[in-house]
């Protein structure tokens, strides 16, 4: 008799959480569409709730490293509609640089939305930030270049000698380590279009 009620509290009590797990699961239906993108420094977030959905206010929510996150921003009062898709939005003016920034929202006590991630990458200093530095295979070389200007970036070893040329009209060059040897390498960025120079260096480590 205590095995069968053994047996059935732990049915009921998995019963209960495949119950929780899916209404959890449900919570994400109440949006169309929830994207995020970054411009100048900010970023902009829009999102759909779904016709027929409503929620009793919305918590926009920032991280830095996917675990602890901060209220940014609210839109009080009853959100949605029960009768069309509504469209809402929020700006953060003040994401972390260089760093991915993760948000999510808060949907009254109705469910939450997925994270997305952005990640803002600083080249006011310096006028280039490499991503990741040291390298130890791969690397990318980011510039201010919102006008797709080409741009050439010219390699050398600490002896002077030129190792390599790079070309890129994007906002980053994709920089390749695996043939060069451990140390540090000085580099020219130039801009065709304005001959304006800008100097740094790279540490490749293996």
């Amino acid at each position: 008799m205590r095995l069968q009620n053994t047996l059935k509290y732990l049915l009921t009590t998995l019963l209960l959480n495949i119950v929780v797990i899916f209404s959890f699961a449900q919570d994400y239906n109440i949006l169309d569409k929830f994207i995020a993108t970054e411009s100048n420094g900010k970023v902009f977030l829009n999102w759909v709730i779904t016709s027929g959905q409503t929620c009793d206010g919305i918590n926009i929510l920032r991280s830095t490293n996917n675990i602890n996150f901060i209220q940014i921003g609210e839109i009080p009062g009853v959100c949605g509609s029960s009768t069309t898709p509504q469209p809402y939005s929020f700006v953060d003016e003040n994401p972390v640089f260089n760093s991915v920034n993760y948000y999510y929202l808060e949907l009254g006590t109705t469910g939450y939305s997925e994270i997305l991630e952005v990640e803002i990458i600083d080249t006011r200093i310096g006028g280039y930030q490499i991503r990741p530095n040291p390298v130890i295979d791969k690397a990318q070389i980011y510039i201010d270049n919102k006008k797709s200007e080409n741009h050439e970036l010219w390699l050398y070893n600490l002896s002077g000698a030129h190792i390599s040329t790079l070309n890129t009209n994007n906002e980053y060059f994709e920089f390749d380590a695996a043939n060069l040897s451990s140390g540090i390498y000085i580099f020219a960025i130039i801009n065709l279009a304005t001959s304006s120079i800008t100097k740094g260096k790279i540490v490749v480590k293996h």
